[in-house]
C-alpha cells in the first residue's frame, strides 16, 4: 500500500482500548507487528496461543487476535506491512474484516517490483483432532471449504465455498462477522474473555434465532474461512492450495498450517504473476 492508514477500536476479548497504524513496507520484509517496540513477525513461529484467538508474540510482548486483520491483508493481496499495535489485541471493530478492508483501501495498493512468493501444495495433508477434520490438497488457486455443526440452532450443518479471485474475498468473505452460541457468552465473560463484545460486533446464535439478520448467505461458515485465511497466511506466503476444514478452529488451522510448511518447506519458491507483484503497505 502506498501510505499509512490508522483506526482505533475496542478488543473483543480484552475490552480494552487500542490503536493501530498500517505502515508501507520494503518488499520481502512481510507482515510485522511492533508491540512494545518488539518487532513481532506475522508466522507461525510467533504463535503463543490459540485460545478462542490467534495471539503472536515475541520477546514478552504479545497482540491477540490478529486473524481478522492478518486475514483482510491475505484477501486483498498485502504482502509487505508494519503494524504498531498501543494495546494487548486488536480491534473488534464490527465483529468482521470488512472494516480492515475499507482501511487498506483507503491507504492504496502499491506493486512492488519482486515476484510473489508461494507455497504450493502438491501432495495432500490431513490434519485431524477430534471431531475436526482437516486437509490440503493441490489446486492452481487458493480454494476454500468449511463445514460447521451446531445442532439445535439455525445454523444446523453449514457449508460454505471459496474460490480466490479478483475482489472475491471482500464481497464474499470480509463482511462476515465473528459469532457464538448465546450459552457460551457468560461462560465466555467468567474465563476472562469477551470483554468487549456486543451485538455490534458479534453474531449470538439462539437455539431459534440469530442476534441480527444475516450480512452473507451461511454468514457463520463464510467466518470460519475468514479465520482460516488469516491464520494459514501466517506461513508468510501466498497459499495455492484446496483446504477442506470439517469442524475447525484457530488450534487445528495452525496445525494444518505446520504439516503444510513441513511438506512444503523445500517447495517453497517464487513465481511472476502477470500484473501481480509484492504489495507493501
Amino acid at each position: 500500500m502506498r501510505s499509512t492508514a490508522r483506526i482505533a477500536g475496542v478488543g473483543l476479548h480484552t475490552g480494552a482500548s487500542v490503536s493501530v497504524a498500517l505502515h508501507p513496507a520494503t518488499v520481502d520484509s512481510g507482515v510485522v507487528f511492533i508491540s512494545q517496540r518488539i518487532a513481532i513477525p506475522a508466522r507461525l513461529e510467533s504463535v503463543v496461543d490459540t485460545a478462542r484467538a490467534t495471539t503472536l508474540g515475541s520477546d514478552g510482548a504479545t497482540v491477540r487476535t490478529v486473524e481478522h486483520l492478518l486475514s483482510a491483508l491475505a484477501g486483498m493481496g498485502v504482502d509487505n506491512t508494519r503494524i504498531e499495535v498501543d494495546g494487548p489485541e486488536l480491534p473488534a471493530l464490527d465483529g468482521s474484516a470488512k472494516e480492515w478492508v475499507a482501511l487498506i483501501d483507503s491507504a492504496g495498493l502499491e506493486t512492488q517490483g519482486a515476484p510473489t512468493r508461494l507455497v504450493v501444495v502438491d501432495d495432500r495433508v490431513h490434519v485431524t483432532d477430534g471431531g475436526a477434520r482437516l486437509e490440503a490438497a493441490p489446486a492452481d488457486a487458493f480454494a476454500a471449504r468449511y463445514e460447521i455443526m451446531y445442532p439445535g440452532t439455525p445454523v444446523g450443518h453449514m457449508t460454505a465455498d471459496f474460490e480466490a479471485a479478483a475482489d472475491a474475498y471482500a464481497a464474499a468473505i470480509a463482511p462476515a462477522r465473528t459469532f457464538g452460541l448465546s450459552e457460551e457468552v457468560e461462560a465466555l465473560r467468567a474465563a476472562g474473555l469477551a470483554r468487549g463484545g456486543s451485538l455490534d460486533n458479534a453474531l449470538v446464535i439462539y437455539p431459534d434465532r440469530y442476534s441480527s439478520p444475516l450480512r452473507l448467505p451461511a454468514e457463520p461458515a463464510r467466518h470460519k474461512i475468514l479465520d482460516l485465511i488469516g491464520d494459514l497466511s501466517l506461513l508468510g506466503a501466498r497459499l495455492q492450495a484446496r483446504i477442506s476444514v470439517v469442524r475447525g478452529g484457530h488450534r487445528t488451522h495452525l496445525r494444518l498450517a505446520q504439516a503444510i510448511q513441513h511438506q512444503a518447506r523445500s517447495r517453497a519458491h517464487t513465481q511472476p504473476r502477470t500484473g501481480v507483484g509484492t504489495h507493501g503497505h
